[in-house]
């Protein structure tokens, strides 16, 4: 049984962790042999998905979050755990024990009592696939499929192994888009809040000298006045409304029509969308052929890949390729009626198709666009650093020449 307990170290300070004890006398028996002075102790609701809840409202509340956080740290957390169990599977150690010895060494509290769950149900007899499914959270639907194939057929370590591959490489690739994007996100994001520094304080204190001296100002000025007026006055409004729209919209996001229109924008949006196609043939290749090298039927793997890909309209597509591969269409045919993947990549998989090495196909066009989107990636925020300086730079400078031009024209005057 799991059980999650408040103790006191030796040096008095306030420890909250789990323990893996037959009972709450043996959990409390072996916090004590480690020097703990427990305060409180309660036993984890097995029920359901591993992020249990607490009996407590503090522990409910505790539980919620853990869970949020579990859902960003999930992908890095399941690539080292992949790892771990490959290398301890390879060396000869039994499931049991290396799941036990992995589980010691997780930091992430959330995802310790995931393993500690699947380690329990270990000990009680079920499959490792069948363990990973009560925790679909955090593994998903092709790790599952995959554990089970390896399962079947003898070879869990090298099965595992190539998950761990994948799983470091979705991680690598989600930590480079995100860096991506992190610089161009800052860099609007100060320059924004400069604009507004601008047109909420110095904006309006030169406004009200312009219009002491009583003069006529330059139709730039006026506008940039105007603009600097309106923003003083409404600008609780205007955060309100942006915090509001921000989030009926998010709450938009999330219905079927909203997804659906989302995933569509995707699809055709300047700039962006060349790259997130890329990524899709990316995620369709590399995750189908591993599938097919591993022995899964194509029509369970067209199912497991749709689910990969994130993206209803792409979905659709894949789902009318597998109802044509049933009917008896090749693979390649079926793929290009399908009309989402490039005539080359197409071509390949033909080629593959013809030669009966598909699976090892699709695994070499998804290395080559694993490189050129990283490449791709590099070349587009380059890209776009500059064209954000640019336009921010613009506006700052229609800001400073408007306020500048009735002191050049009092200059004038005087002299």
């Amino acid at each position: 049984m799991i059980f999650e307990y408040t103790a006191l170290n030796q040096k008095g300070e306030k420890v909250a962790d789990i323990v893996d004890a037959t009972s709450e006398s043996a959990a409390r028996h072996k916090l004590r042999g480690q020097g703990l002075f427990v305060t409180v102790i309660n036993s984890a609701d097995k029920n359901g998905d591993a992020a249990t809840e607490n009996s407590t409202t503090l522990g409910k509340l505790y539980g919620r979050v853990s869970d949020y956080f579990s859902v960003k740290t999930s992908a890095r957390q399941v690539g080292i755990f992949s790892r771990q169990l490959s290398t301890l599977l390879k060396a000869g150690m039994p499931l049991l024990g290396s799941i036990n010895d992995i589980m010691e060494q997780i930091e992430n509290r959330y995802f310790r009592r995931v393993i500690a769950d699947i380690k329990t149900r270990l000990e009680e007899g079920s499959s490792l696939s069948a363990c990973l499914e009560r925790h679909r959270r955090v593994f998903s639907e092709m790790y599952i499929n995959m554990v089970r194939v390896g399962e079947n057929l003898g070879s869990l370590d090298e099965v595992i192994e190539r998950l761990a591959d994948l799983e470091e490489k979705r991680s690598i690739l989600k930590s480079r888009i995100q860096a991506a994007l992190w610089y161009p996100a800052f860099l609007v994001s100060f320059s924004m809040l400069v604009f507004f520094i601008i047109m909420i304080n110095v904006v309006p204190s030169l406004s009200r000298m312009f219009m002491e001296l009583g003069r006529e100002l330059p139709f730039m000025t006026r506008v940039v006045m105007a603009v600097s007026g309106f923003l003083a006055d409404f600008w609780v409004a205007l955060l309100v409304a942006a915090v509001a729209g921000s989030y009926y919209f998010r709450k938009y996001l999330k219905t079927p029509g909203g997804i659906d229109w989302f995933d569509r924008q995707k699809l055709k949006l300047p700039l962006f969308s060349a790259l997130y196609k890329k990524l899709i043939v990316l995620r369709f290749t590399q995750n189908l052929g591993i599938l097919l090298n591993n022995r899964v039927d194509i029509l369970k793997s067209f199912e497991i890949v749709k689910k990969i890909i994130m993206n209803t309209i792409i979905e659709k597509k894949i789902e009318e390729a597998a109802v044509r591969v049933k009917e008896g269409m090749s693979v390649s045919l079926a793929l290009s009626r399908a009309e989402f993947l490039p005539k080359l990549v197409l071509g390949m998989i033909t080629a593959g198709e013809a030669s009966d090495n598909l699976d090892r196909m699709l695994l070499n066009i998804g290395n080559v666009y694993e490189t050129e989107l990283d490449l791709n990636i590099t070349s587009l925020t380059s890209m776009i650093e500059p064209v954000i300086i640019i336009i921010m730079g613009m506006i700052i400078g229609v800001i400073v020449i408007a306020v500048l031009l009735p002191i050049f024209e009092m200059n004038l005057i005087i002299q």
